[in-house]
């Protein structure tokens, strides 16, 4: 398992390093302002992980769990129809070019095509690249677009980012994806099975995009801009603190399916839980220190959004702490994972729409602590309530 986490990690660990990279020279072109908007604009746009992303997380399961051989790529379809509806819905929030829309969505939908097949494979390393070509082309296109081009309209930029992180991706689907292990049919009555049995999954997947977007829309709608831009820096600091989740996460999703199987979740949980506590507490420390030396010495005018950021780190510390032992997709007890998602964003909205207006960013980072800490302490004490391996026996 260890094994499978640096595959991913080194790779994971580069495309941080490329995207802080990417920030920092886009932060040198906007102001504060600008960058807020600039964040909250590529926020909204990863909303789109709405529709996609609960169809592959319900796919994922069943693919492991019925131990299936080919990969049917028709999974992607009911993702493609509901493309429209989105765009409709962004739209009644803000204006969305339609261009920058369907650059994002058709390079989000190649790149989760990629690396769905790649993670029901155990590819990891492949699975690292395809975020490394992404990020890579992003990155080379934010040069292009700045210093090249001197074109710092933050619209244009994303335009160009996601077209060539497309072109890239399209280029990568024949190289990391052989046609005998895949089919494309659109199987009506499995599919229909696969949600029935799944439906809490995939409502619990569809949230949490939506509880990460809560806190921004607030600030968005009741603070100004420049609260706005600094909250936006104390999001990617955080961001950046979460570099573990993806590969961890990645590898522990299909570890926790055979931890299930064998029915030994307490086995696990007792051999693990020290050595998660330690490493979550070090990961807490050097994240902190790094929020104090970017904003005091390299980032001074983001100084403001100190306190912000050491709260949203907090909630990074609670993530590591539980997702080991959150194992409450393995067990297929989809239903609490809803409910403690439908609490978390109850929470949020009330919390920001009573209180950010008089007492501003901080309430945002509150906010987020608390519902991070519903969703992820709370899977993982309902799991050690709720699964008892010998009753699963």
């Amino acid at each position: 398992m260890l094994k499978s986490i640096a595959q991913i990690f080194s790779s994971h660990i580069l495309v941080k390093i490329i995207g802080l990279i990417n920030i920092a020279i886009i932060l040198s072109f906007l102001s504060i302002s600008e960058f807020g908007n600039y964040s909250y604009y590529l926020l909204m746009l990863h909303l789109v992980a709405i529709i996609i992303d609960p169809f592959l997380s319900a796919y994922l399961v069943d693919y492991k769990l019925n131990d299936y051989k080919k990969y049917n790529l028709g999974i992607f379809i009911y993702s493609i129809i509901l493309l429209p509806i989105f765009y409709l819905g962004l739209s009644f929030n803000i204006t969305v070019e339609l261009r920058v829309f369907l650059f994002f969505s058709f390079s989000f939908v190649a790149s989760g095509i990629l690396k769905s097949f790649l993670n029901t494979k155990e590819h990891f390393l492949k699975y690292g690249l395809v975020d490394v070509f992404r990020q890579s082309t992003i990155f080379i296109s934010t040069i292009f677009c700045l210093y090249v081009l001197k074109n710092n309209d933050y619209l244009f930029l994303l335009e160009l980012n996601y077209a060539s992180s497309f072109i890239v991706m399209l280029l990568l689907l024949p190289f990391f994806i052989k046609k005998r292990e895949v089919y494309f049919k659109i199987k009506i009555k499995s599919f229909k099975t696969l949600f029935k049995n799944a439906k809490y999954l995939i409502f619990y997947t569809a949230l949490v995009p939506i509880i990460a977007f809560i806190d921004s829309y607030f600030v968005e709608k009741y603070l100004s801009e420049r609260d706005l831009g600094l909250y936006s820096f104390s999001l990617k600091i955080y961001s950046i603190s979460l570099m573990l989740v993806v590969p961890v996460f990645t590898v522990l999703n299909l570890k926790q399916l055979e931890v299930a199987k064998e029915k030994k979740y307490l086995d696990f949980l007792k051999k693990h839980l020290t050595k998660v506590l330690a490493y979550s507490f070090i990961l807490l420390v050097g994240a902190t220190v790094f929020n104090y030396l970017i904003t005091q010495y390299v980032y001074t005018s983001y100084k403001a959004s100190f306190l912000d950021t050491t709260i949203l780190l907090c909630a990074a510390f609670i993530t590591y702490i539980s997702m080991p032992f959150s194992f409450l997709i393995a067990y297929r007890k989809h239903n609490f994972l809803f409910l403690l998602s439908l609490i978390a964003l109850t929470v949020n909205i009330l919390i920001n729409y009573f209180y950010i207006s008089e007492y501003g960013t901080i309430v945002a980072a509150i906010s987020t602590f608390l519902a991070q800490t519903i969703i992820n302490l709370g899977a993982a004490i309902l799991s050690y309530l709720l699964i008892d391996d010998k009753l699963e026996e």
